[in-house]
């Protein structure tokens, strides 16, 4: 009777942690999200100011590649992939050109569109 009694309790304790992990795990990435969402939108602001003074896309894209790097529960593969694309396709631009700004500026609306849909920000 003991021994079922500590065999219950640790099966309960085992299937409590891995809930416990995946809510934990699900917690994490609304984070990564929310901070990848304040990125874009910290750097849809930055065109506002002139060229000489417009902050570095290496920063953020670098930033942004990370934590899309750290995105692994399934319905969010689709927009970490989005987010990784778009942070190979201009991290190595640096200061964002005035030649470049447009699509640049494009493809961060449409990424930010995309996560408001998914994330409901």
């Amino acid at each position: 009777m003991i021994v079922e009694t500590e065999a219950v309790k640790k099966i309960l304790g085992f299937f409590r942690r891995m809930f416990q992990s995946r809510r934990e795990q699900k917690e994490q990435e609304v984070k990564l999200l929310q901070e990848s969402y304040d990125l874009l939108k910290e750097l849809e602001q930055s065109w506002k100011v002139l060229s000489a003074e417009r902050k570095d896309l290496v920063d953020y894209t670098n930033l942004l590649f990370d934590k899309a790097k750290r995105i692994n529960r399934r319905e969010n593969k689709e927009l970490a992939r989005e987010m990784r694309s778009f942070a190979k396709r201009n991290c190595l631009a640096g200061v964002i050109p005035d030649s470049e700004l447009e699509r640049v500026h494009k493809e961060t609306g449409q990424l930010l569109e995309k996560m408001r849909l998914k994330s409901n920000y």
